[in-house]
């Protein structure tokens, strides 16, 4: 799927919950090696081998690569624990299911109940489908922004479910079952 920069930056920004505009983004990418090398100066006063030329490009270019590094470590961390907390929210789903409740009120009881940074995506889904989104894009969007593969399969079963019938607090127990043996 072909993007511009705008729209993948967007992405990677709420990949790494960074609550920033692409063009904030850029803007600070375009500053940072600035500050660096403008550090690098400064610190050169106690260091002098920090003001020779050589170390000031060198600083530069890591200014260059530093915000990129930042998203992609912000978003490395962010679905680590995304992908710790999956099971248990599933299972918790699943046991919401299990007592009678809705999937959207499942879904309302994780964003009470667990940590961030799965209880700010479901609160999204369910702020998402109180605006009128239906529950398949909803759900794709929050596979959209965090790009964990053990949500897709969550979210596939529960689209497969919904078409198809079924128990799906069973699938959903198995789902867990899965992710946590993997």
């Amino acid at each position: 799927e072909r993007q511009d920069l705008a729209t993948r930056l967007s992405v990677d920004l709420a990949r790494a919950d960074l609550k920033m505009k692409p063009a904030e983004f850029v803007l600070a990418w375009a500053l940072t090696p600035l500050l660096f090398v403008v550090a690098a100066f400064a610190i050169g006063f106690i260091f002098p081998a920090f003001q020779n030329p050589v170390a000031l490009v060198v600083f530069f270019i890591l200014g260059l690569f530093a915000p990129r590094w930042y998203l992609r470590y912000r978003q490395r961390k962010r679905l680590k624990a995304f992908g710790e907390q999956l099971p248990d929210t599933i299972t918790l789903l699943a046991n919401s299911l299990r007592a009678g409740s809705s999937f959207l009120q499942g879904m309302e009881l994780v964003t009470r109940e667990a940590r961030p940074p799965i209880s700010e995506e479901f609160e999204r889904v369910v702020r998402e489908m109180q605006l009128g989104v239906a529950l398949h894009p909803a759900l794709n969007n929050l596979v959209r922004r965090v790009a964990s593969e053990d949500l897709e399969l969550m979210v596939t079963a529960i689209q497969i479910q919904s078409q198809v019938g079924g128990n799906l607090a069973t699938v959903l127990d198995a789902i867990a079952f899965t992710i946590r043996e993997r």
